[in-house]
């Protein structure tokens, strides 16, 4: 069944026709579901049995794939056009070249994923097509893809919701004595209870690992006095989740209550700041000085990011990064606080970009306070 077509196919074929590109072709899983319908596993699993969607300004789409995934493609992508090469026997890009050509593209601009494309890839596609200039359109996809449709919000809200319902229903089935790695399979299980397909990363730091931005869970039994760190990534066929939330076994003490608080009211401030026209690095500098006035530094990176089929996709909060937030951007804050004497903590959560400010897609009040583990 074809799926139903989410992309921003209006602001795609704007940002495609100033660019002055002939076409564009997508190689990643991301950008191949994005611009296709198609999910294509074997894309992630099998990285040599590409799969690619050609996107010319004036024309046809075509989606090339290895021919054991033709039925497939048929089945979910709404272009027409399905091409298939035969997995050893024939090359990949060799088919890439003939469909070049065949649109009148053997010496045109053509935008290639030159973050994607292997460099082997690349020089046998320059052979193919050797009067043909290749140019990077990574910038084109990330762009396009930072500014999401509605169907799009709505598939994202709810994954985000539901990893949100899954790690606090796995806190509230918990208790001291079971493992770190008890609490996190009840954590991949209550997720796949909602839907998802699959995991794309389940972080776990508990006591003296909570501050290590990405610990494996152990064997180690959670005791009374624990802090708890979840940073969870969900996938509903590409529509993913990025949540963070955090618990304590037994009571709080007070220094930890305290330092909790404090993160969620750096937390508020930046997703209250955010809006249309607010440079991602000003969003940074805000999670800065609102730990300032705690007495806190913020030694972090980034303090959030853009959010899509990817974990971090554009606009990363970064203080270097000058460009501006969008309506319908969906970003991921994390102003996360990281110490060896008081532990690690981390919310993050969902933020949709509006044309007023900012909106929660995850449920912002569900994380007022620590989350206690009986």
């Amino acid at each position: 069944m074809t799926r139903e077509k989410l992309m921003n196919v209006q602001e795609f074929q704007r940002s495609l026709g100033e660019s002055g590109l002939d076409a564009v072709v997508a190689v990643s899983q991301p950008n191949v579901f994005y611009t296709s319908g198609a999910y294509i596993l074997t894309q992630v699993s099998i990285p040599d049995r590409l799969a690619m969607t050609v996107l010319p300004a004036s024309g046809d789409d075509a989606l090339l794939v290895c021919n054991i995934e033709e039925s497939l493609a048929r089945q979910e992508s709404w272009i027409d056009d399905v091409r298939s090469y035969v997995e050893f026997a024939e090359a990949p890009m060799h088919l890439l070249g003939d469909v070049l050509k065949e649109k009148g593209l053997a010496q045109g601009r053509v935008g290639i994923e030159a973050r994607r494309l292997g460099a082997g890839y690349y020089q046998e596609l320059s052979e193919a097509l050797p009067k043909a200039s290749l140019e990077a359109c990574d910038w084109l996809f990330d762009h396009v893809r930072s500014l999401k449709t509605e169907g799009e919000i709505q598939r994202f809200g709810e994954a985000g919701r539901a990893t949100e319902r899954a790690i606090l229903e796995a806190f509230g089935q918990a208790k001291a004595g079971d493992t770190e790695r008890d609490l996190l399979r009840t954590i991949k299980e209550n997720v796949a209870l909602y839907g998802a397909t699959d995991v794309v990363f389940g972080i776990l730091g508990v006591a003296d690992q909570s501050y290590v931005p990405h610990p494996p869970a152990r064997e180690r039994r959670i005791e009374p006095g624990d802090l708890v760190r979840v940073d969870f990534g969900g996938s509903w066929e590409c529509y993913g989740s990025d949540v963070a939330r955090m618990a304590v076994v037994g009571e709080p003490s007070g220094v930890q209550a305290e330092t909790y608080k404090k993160v969620r009211e750096v937390e508020r401030k930046a997703i209250e700041f955010m809006g249309p026209g607010v440079r991602a690095c000003d969003v940074f500098n805000c999670v800065v000085e609102s730990y300032a006035k705690f007495g806190i530094e913020y030694p972090g990176p980034h303090c959030g990011h853009g959010f899509g089929f990817e974990t971090h996709e554009a606009p990363m909060l970064h203080p270097y990064n000058e460009e501006e937030l969008r309506p319908n951007m969906l970003m991921c804050i994390e102003p996360v606080h990281f110490s060896e004497e008081v532990g690690g903590y981390q919310v993050e959560d969902l933020v949709l970009i509006t044309e007023e400010g900012s909106e929660i897609l995850t449920n912002y009040g569900d994380a007022e306070e620590l989350f206690v583990i009986q």
